[in-house]
């Protein structure tokens, strides 16, 4: 396994729902651009990589109001190519899960938003409030 991560666009609003069983889902449809200066100094676009991204339970959850447009950086894993015909044009599409998705503040600003913490998974596990001192023998 192998992690690939990615900076991309979003192609279309957030697709979210349940699945037969009920586990939350979310598909994403991003696109990465590459973008490059050419030997002018003039940017140069190349190619499209497109990316099916889905995002599984919490993720899902949390990724549901992503917007068209949304610059999102994506890490993910089982990543598999699926090639097809698009108007007689043979094209690739990529397919992955996602294991985290975070907005990019390159072009804009983001605003976080948490609930209230309900299990003991929630807790900071890194919290330095219940430190003890250890005991000496």
């Amino acid at each position: 396994m192998f992690d690939f991560k990615f900076e991309g666009n979003l192609a279309a609003d957030a697709e979210f729902h349940f699945t037969p069983t009920g586990k939350a889902v979310t598909t994403l449809r991003v696109a990465h651009n590459t973008r490059r200066r050419n030997a002018k100094g003039e940017w140069s676009d190349g190619p499209t990589m497109w990316v099916r991204v889905t995002a599984w339970e919490k993720l899902a959850e949390n990724t549901s109001e992503l917007r068209k447009g949304d610059t999102v950086i994506i890490d993910a894993r089982d990543v598999t190519a699926r090639a097809y015909l698009n108007e007689g044009k043979a094209e690739a599409q990529l397919e992955a899960t996602a294991n985290t998705v975070a907005l990019s503040m390159r072009y804009a600003g983001a605003t976080s938003t948490r609930g209230a913490k309900t299990t003991a998974d929630d807790e900071d596990r890194w919290s330095t409030e219940n430190l003890r001192e250890p005991e000496h023998v």
